[in-house]
């Protein structure tokens, strides 16, 4: 009977093992690429070239450009949690000159609260039955010929 437990507790816990896993959500170029790029003397063409596409553009004051790396731990009756977050921001100006390099962690990122209401839209309500009544005599008859 021991011998028995034994081996259903280390399924159970196998089982449970594989079903804990972390995952990697987008690239952050390394260390070494970022810090080759200079303020004020690379260009987007230079940053493209040496980092690749960003991950996102942001067009607020000035365009920035955001490379995004997360690592979230996956466990097996609850929900997915963020390990680990890498981002690196990088600003350009009017010309298109890099101006700031700058660093981000999960520790830089704020908690956004989000509003669930709804705006109302102006028009009419209108029922699935009222719908399909409106739509008598809108459209012109067939003329017989099958088109």
């Amino acid at each position: 009977m021991s011998k028995c437990r034994s081996f259903f507790f280390c399924i159970l816990m196998v089982i449970a093992l594989a079903c804990c896993s972390t995952n990697q959500v987008g690239d952050v170029p390394s260390d070494v690429r970022v810090h080759a790029i200079k303020a004020g003397k690379h260009t987007k063409e230079d940053v493209t070239r040496l980092l690749g596409s960003p991950t996102s553009i942001t067009l607020f004051e000035k365009e920035s450009w955001l490379y995004i790396e997360s690592k979230e731990q996956n466990r097996v009756f609850l929900p997915a949690k963020e390990i680990e977050r890498k981002i690196v921001k990088i600003t350009f100006n009017a010309d298109g000159t890099v101006s700031k390099i700058k660093e981000l962690s999960k520790d830089d990122g704020r908690d956004i609260a989000i509003d669930n209401t709804v705006t109302p839209i102006a028009g009419k309500d209108l029922s699935i039955i009222d719908e399909f009544i409106g739509n008598f005599g809108r459209f012109p008859a067939s003329k017989g010929n099958g088109r």
